[in-house]
């Protein structure tokens, strides 16, 4: 029997179900039971019509049917879980002209040939752990033969309205048979709730939490469901949120396809070993679970490793972020039963330029109406635009692989600003212009266009304005960006492929390729150069896919990332060595050391510093290297240096003094998240050290010398010149100011920033500043290479202004 068949018998079915008006005799509350011959388990239906409105029959199967029931009627406070876990069968009355395309073709097909603006049913079906869909062929010959089930039973008079608290149970339908002619019995019987499957055990990678350190914090971790999906995917999407709960920071946000909790709970072990947004690695004080299945899965384990662990069926701080997202998505939430607001609907007027709200609003329409048109243009999906914008036709794979709603935002951007599939194409932009848009978006459309993705950093942000200051890198200038949910996710230095219009008085931010860790901004620079990027406004139009490239790039750069080898001044691998001397005479030692001329004596930490004078080329003309240290424990020697050729040379001079001699030597590397020093474990705990205001300008003031005095130190990245020698040609300037761009601020309990514009003056690379048009207020202008004013040339024979010591012919002037 063909699926517009059945549907034909469900439509009679449901049509006489509607004449017995059960929906002015049953409550939202009311319900009644029914038990398929062969089946055992009970479903619970509901006339969900609110006494008077002709909704429908709703059937709740499976262990949670009571609690999906509940969720329905009072969805506020309700577990994460519930709607990931609800399993309906249902038919409702909707307007005809809201239906979905392939549900106006079902009943086309059944025989209807309804106007737009009638009612009509739509079956619909969402299983535990999908979406809601339409209802399948299976599901619809039991809804019809629960129809007729109900209206037979209703007509012997045997169907009574009770709520699941009343003390002597619910009506039940017992029910066989063919639909065409049900056999029904009517019992009473108090609903017996079916226990819940068991947890799933939590993964083995959790049991090396034991050793990760102790944060003085509290998460809150959730997997809230949102009204999204994957195209040819109907399983419920829910979004894994970890969120500091002082600062409200998202450590890590995810997607969860049906329930997994397997998969929840594995990416919240990789956030504990620093695989988050922020890369803290450790384990909170206490964690606040919304989610119960996950707080049943995790907690034991955690639990055993002295993390508190608490449920609460509703955190409002994740609810906010989830609203946010949903919010930036242009996806409303309708309760079961409800329609959203058609986006024909919206208002279009125009909004005055100082209010905020509003542009936000056209915003979030527009991004609505980009999503909507992106999801029906076919031609979007193909191969060709795929290949393009990835440089790989795989786009399954950087769905999975990174942050799913951040990928098919950017590829959804381009897709209608940016791709032409030839050159007398016009992009999808132009055609929705042409076809029609309300003016507030057609307005903010047009700024879109104009505008061109780039790669900013993160110069700060304002979680509680909902600001981000962005530097950009290639183009230069600065702007200030208004995205609320953005700026609680976003960490100063990290990197944005972005494009950036302004709508008002405003600035909006529309992501255009993934984030980028801070030290990966110079390394994307060099990839987007190498690809043949122009870094100009049209070069960045003309080549907009390039930036999309960076997804693969970045998955190939963390894959082959390696840890710098870290060396002294000597260029020798750091690895601290601590070799111990056993000494005959300890004072005669001493006074030996004190004579010779490479070892100082510090008096007042009782310490010998063995040091000798720096190579003429190393950069540190006139100044000592320190090679080690010398202290006398007891009747021992100990000396501490950072490499193996350094304690064999120290190792040598020392065995040739006077009852001297060699006893051990244990070594360490280098340890950058401990910081210890070999001699720790013999010196006390210092207390911690007040951030003062004094204290946080003088290390200002002491970054601020040592990055001017990088202007003038050579770099391997300039080919072993400095960067004031480099600035002598239009190539050195532009590589200078990607080099400073993409510096990352010092991380640590103070606030020390880079100074980029002293640096950029002290080079000549000011920017040229032009008044903004009238009544427009505009970021600051970007640094154009052809506006940078060359350095004045020095005579032949002066001193090269690069601070060489040379001669100008023999230096920059050759």
């Amino acid at each position: 029997m063909e699926r517009h068949d059945i549907a034909h018998a469900v439509l009679h079915a449901a049509d006489e179900f509607n004449s017995r008006k059960l929906w002015a005799r049953f409550t939202n509350y009311d319900c009644f039971g029914v038990r398929i011959e062969g089946q055992d388990d009970l479903m619970l239906g509901a006339v969900l019509g609110n006494a008077g409105e002709e909704y429908g029959l709703s059937l709740f199967r499976g262990p949670h049917a009571a609690a999906s029931l509940h969720t329905i009627l009072d969805p506020e406070g309700q577990d994460d879980d519930a709607l990931d876990d609800m399993d309906i069968l249902s038919f409702n009355m909707e307007t005809f002209g809201d239906l979905l395309p392939d549900a106006r073709t079902l009943l086309r097909k059944a025989g209807l040939a309804p106007r737009r603006s009638d009612q009509v049913p739509q079956f619909l079906a969402k299983p535990a752990g999908h979406q809601v869909r339409l209802a399948d062929e299976t599901e619809l010959s039991l809804l019809h033969l629960i129809l007729r089930a109900a209206v037979e039973a209703d007509r012997k008079k045997q169907l009574h309205p009770h709520t699941l608290g009343d003390e002597e149970g619910i009506c039940v339908l017992n029910v066989s048979g063919h639909a065409t002619a049900p056999q029904v019995s009517v019992t009473r019987e108090r609903f017996e709730r079916q226990a819940a499957p068991d947890t799933i055990p939590l993964l083995p990678a959790t049991h090396g939490l034991g050793g990760l350190a102790r944060l003085e914090a509290t998460w809150l971790i959730g997997m809230p469901t949102v009204p999204a999906g994957i195209q040819g995917d109907d399983r419920t999407m829910q979004i894994l949120l970890v969120v500091d709960e002082a600062s409200e920071y998202v450590l890590r946000g995810e997607t969860v396809l049906g329930g997994n909790i397997r998969e929840a709970a594995a990416i919240v072990v990789e956030t504990f070993h620093g695989k988050g947004l922020t890369a803290v690695t450790g384990l909170p004080d206490q964690i606040v679970f919304s989610s119960r299945k996950l707080y049943e899965a995790m907690a034991p384990s955690l639990e055993q490793v002295g993390v508190q662990c608490a449920y609460e069926s509703e955190i409002p701080t994740l609810r906010a972020i989830v609203a946010g997202f949903v919010a930036r998505l242009g996806m409303a939430s309708p309760r079961p039963g409800e329609t959203a607001e058609p986006a024909d609907a919206w208002d279009n007027e125009v909004p005055a330029s100082d209010d905020l709200e509003g542009w936000k609003e056209v915003d979030r329409r527009l991004f609505q109406r980009f999503a909507r048109h992106f999801e029906e243009e076919d031609r979007l999906w193909s191969s060709r635009p795929i290949r393009r914008y990835f440089n790989d036709d795989d786009l399954d794979y950087y769905l999975d692989e990174h942050e799913q709603q951040r990928v098919a935002e950017a590829y959804t951007a381009w897709g209608i600003l940016d791709y032409r599939p030839n050159k007398n194409s016009r992009t999808h932009a132009e055609k929705m212009l042409e076809k029609g848009l309300p003016e507030a978006e057609a307005l903010l459309l047009r700024a879109r266009m104009e505008s061109c993705p780039t790669l900013y950093r993160v110069a700060g942000h304002n979680a509680k304005a909902g600001t981000i200051d962005l530097e950009d890198v290639l183009l230069g200038g600065t702007v200030t960006v208004n995205d609320k949910a953005m700026s609680k996710d976003v960490h100063d230095s990290i990197f944005l492929v972005a494009r950036v219009s302004r709508a008002g008085q405003f600035h909006f931010i529309e992501v255009a390729g993934p984030p980028l860790g801070a030290g990966m901004g110079l390394h994307a620079v060099e990839f987007l150069r190498n690809e043949g990027v122009e870094f100009t406004r049209e070069g960045l139009r003309a080549d907009a896919h390039k930036l999309g490239w960076l997804w693969g790039w970045m998955d190939d750069w963390q894959a082959n990332w390696q840890p710098p080898h870290t060396h002294n001044t000597d260029s020798h691998e750091l690895l601290w060595h601590t070799a111990s001397f056993s000494v005959a005479e300890p004072e005669q030692v001493r006074e030996v050391l004190k004579k010779r001329e490479d070892v100082d004596y510090d008096e007042e930490v009782d310490e010998f510093v063995w040091s000798r004078d720096a190579e003429t080329d190393s950069g540190m003309p006139g100044q000592r290297v320190m090679l080690g240290r010398l202290e006398f424990v007891g009747d021992e020697l100990v000396l501490t240096v950072n490499s193996a050729e350094r304690f064999e040379a120290g190792r040598r001079w020392l065995d040739k003094l006077p009852g001297v001699a060699f006893e051990a030597v244990t070594t360490r590397s280098l340890d950058r998240r401990a910081h210890d020093l070999p001699l720790d474990e013999k010196i006390s705990e210092s207390e911690p050290i007040e951030i003062t205001p004094e204290i946080e300008s003088s290390l200002q003031d002491f970054m601020n010398k040592h990055y001017m005095g990088w202007i003038d130190t050579p770099l391997p990245a300039l080919g072993g010149k400095t960067p004031r020698q480099t600035c002598r040609t239009e190539a050195g300037r532009q590589r200078v100011l990607t080099l400073i761009r993409t510096m990352p601020d010092p991380c640590g309990p103070v606030a020390v920033k880079v100074p980029r514009t002293a640096m950029m003056a002290e080079l000549g690379l000011t920017e040229q500043a032009s008044p903004p048009a009238a009544g427009v207020s505009k970021p600051d202008a970007p640094i154009p290479i052809s506006a940078i004013p060359p350095k004045p040339k020095a005579a032949r024979n002066a001193p090269c202004p690069c601070g060489s010591g040379h001669k100008y012919k023999k230096c920059c002037g050759r």
